[in-house]
């Protein structure tokens, strides 16, 4: 056996080295390591050999299709994914005429690597070993068949896809493993270069032995009953896995609410009463304190607190009184009691309308701002101690309230073409009448409005003090002395105006209470009239026959000044 190695093709080698690292890469990228981490691995399968190099002569060595695979790697203990590779391959036949008998038959060691997952695992190795090169026979040529043992290195990788595992063993399938080997020929007659750049492919079975697997320690919580009502009682368990069963595990329990029994137990009772309802969580750590770093693991496990069944005040509502007009009050009177005993806490009022007030048994519903006719809607919340609350309604009727406007109630008229301002008995009939009802309503006032368009006033006064008599705003002043002097009325409740548009007329002009007269359309586009100039005539109305003396009529009529009296035939 001779052994020679030339130089290796570096740049080749390194992109196949480079290449199979890529894949084992991806693989680590493509799915996550789970329980299949064996001790040994047997691989055996079928290899397909291109040996990529020459005989002796220059005799192409040819592709060998019958070949076989057999591997066995053993996983370090403390890198469970790197391995010692034994390899060897046998590669026979080819035709090469005469009694074909060449092959190449491997033995390498070295390293591999392969990254573990649930599904396929990808792999890298390196290794480096002996070839035997048995030379076809060289017919015609006294040239004996060559059989000789060359040095040999390489690198490959693949994907094997995991099919079953148990606890100790597994079963993949190497669905493809490529080899790139680089070795020498040692020509005894020279024709060609001495290197060969083998390709070597590869698929079959690889079973695995042992298993440095160590599952995760867990644990899983359960309750029981996972729904009661406040105050019976929840047993909560927890339940370890993975842990040595030969060492004792402690136990350590929390909860979001309730008290426990025990704290430090596989098993304890949970006392929910006092507990508001909602959802709690009771949670475990299960730990072996033998264990250097003391290994533990949680749970956790939820349960639901139901209230406890609670009856909600009974609540009575009644309205006083229960039809009212716009802007008047209604006293809101209730009464609650709880079919469960506990004390009413307080009293809420709310109303569909108005403003309602109170917090106590009795509330005032006020309407001053409610301007249509309707039912209002009251609700009252009574509240118990333990923050129940119930509620009752009652109804109050708003009458739309009147809306208040001043508004010409009657007119006198002055026929007389004599005494234009004077206010005869028709007129007296009508303001007898208009005083029965300011008497009636002591809140209300009249304006009244002369009128004189048309009309040709009388002269009044001598000298260079004679002018034209203000006609209008005698007939108002006249009409309010009447008033004022035989019915009695308060001359603070009459206001005297002059308007135009009309003749021969004072109309009278009714102002309820709390109306300002300003705004009233009847009084639009008429004057105060000036009291302090213009003054009662002294003949403004026919005087009862029992008047006293110098109140009768004179023979002549002299009309008065707006400043003084008029005297009367």
């Amino acid at each position: 056996m001779c052994s020679h190695i030339g130089v290796v093709p570096r740049r080749l080698f390194a992109t196949f080295v480079a290449l199979a690292f890529a894949l084992c890469l991806l693989g680590t990228f493509a799915a996550a390591q789970v329980a299949i981490q064996p001790k040994d691995e047997i691989y055996a399968g079928y290899s397909w050999l291109h040996p990529g190099g020459h005989y002796d002569l220059g005799i192409q060595a040819q592709d060998v299709s019958t070949g076989i695979d057999i591997s066995n790697v053993y996983y370090l203990p403390r890198a469970h994914n790197l391995g010692v590779l034994v390899d060897s391959s046998m590669h026979w036949g080819g035709n090469y005429g005469g009694n074909s008998g060449a092959g190449d038959y491997y033995v390498l060691g070295g390293l591999q690597y392969k990254y573990h997952t649930d599904t396929f695992s990808p792999f890298f190795r390196v290794y480096a070993g002996a070839i035997r090169q048995v030379a076809p026979p060289y017919v015609g040529t006294p040239i004996p068949s060559i059989d000789e043992w060359n040095a040999a290195l390489g690198a490959g990788g693949g994907f094997d896809y995991n099919v079953w595992h148990g606890s100790n063993s597994s079963l993949a399938i190497r669905v493809a493993q490529v080899d790139y080997i680089y070795s020498n020929y040692t020509q005894v007659y020279r024709f060609t270069s001495p290197q060969w750049n083998s390709v070597r492919l590869s698929a079959g079975l690889v079973f695995g032995l042992g298993n440095y697997y160590t599952p995760a320690l867990s644990a899983t919580c359960s309750v029981q009953p996972t729904e009661v009502t406040e105050g019976e009682p929840v047993t909560v368990t927890a339940t370890a896995t993975n842990f040595n069963p030969k060492h004792t595990v402690a136990y350590a329990w929390t909860s979001s609410g309730g008290k426990f029994d025990v704290t430090n137990k596989q098993s304890a009772r949970i006392d929910t009463t006092g507990a508001t309802a909602g959802s709690y969580t009771a949670s475990a750590t299960v730990s072996d304190p033998k264990t250097k770093r003391s290994a533990s693991a949680t749970c956790s496990a939820s349960f639901t607190v139901k209230a406890k069944p609670m009856n909600p005040p009974q609540v009575s509502c009644s309205a006083n009184p229960s039809t009212v007009k716009s802007g008047d009050p209604s006293t809101i009177t209730a009464t609650a009691s709880s079919p469960d005993n506990s004390q009413i806490t307080g009293y809420a009022y709310t109303a569909t309308a108005g403003t309602v007030s109170g917090t106590g048994t009795s509330a005032t519903l006020d309407t001053a701002s409610i301007t249509s006719s309707q039912t209002v809607t009251v609700t009252v919340t009574a509240t118990d101690a333990r923050n129940l609350t119930g509620t009752n309604t009652c109804q109050v009727s708003v009458e739309k309230p009147v809306v208040l406007t001043c508004s010409k109630i009657n007119s006198i008229q002055f026929p007389d073409l004599k005494r234009p301002w004077r206010v005869d008995n028709t007129a007296k009939a009508i303001l007898d009448d208009v005083a029965s009802r300011l008497k009636a309503d002591p809140n209300a006032k009249i304006v009244i409005v002369g009128y004189a368009d048309g009309d040709k006033a009388p002269m009044v006064g001598t000298g260079k003090n004679r002018h034209a008599m203000n006609l209008a705003g005698q007939r108002a002043v006249n009409a309010k002395a009447y008033l004022v002097q035989q019915q009695g009325i308060d001359p603070s409740r009459v206001e005297v105006r002059q308007g135009t548009g009309q003749q021969k007329v004072d109309d009278i002009i009714w102002v309820p209470g709390g109306v300002d007269e300003n705004a009233c359309t009847d009084l639009q586009n008429t004057t105060p009239v000036d009291e302090s100039v213009v003054k009662p005539s002294e003949n403004a109305y026919p005087k009862p026959r029992n008047a006293a003396p110098g109140m009768h009529h004179h023979k002549k009529a002299a009309p008065a000044g707006q400043a003084g009296a008029m005297t009367q035939q």
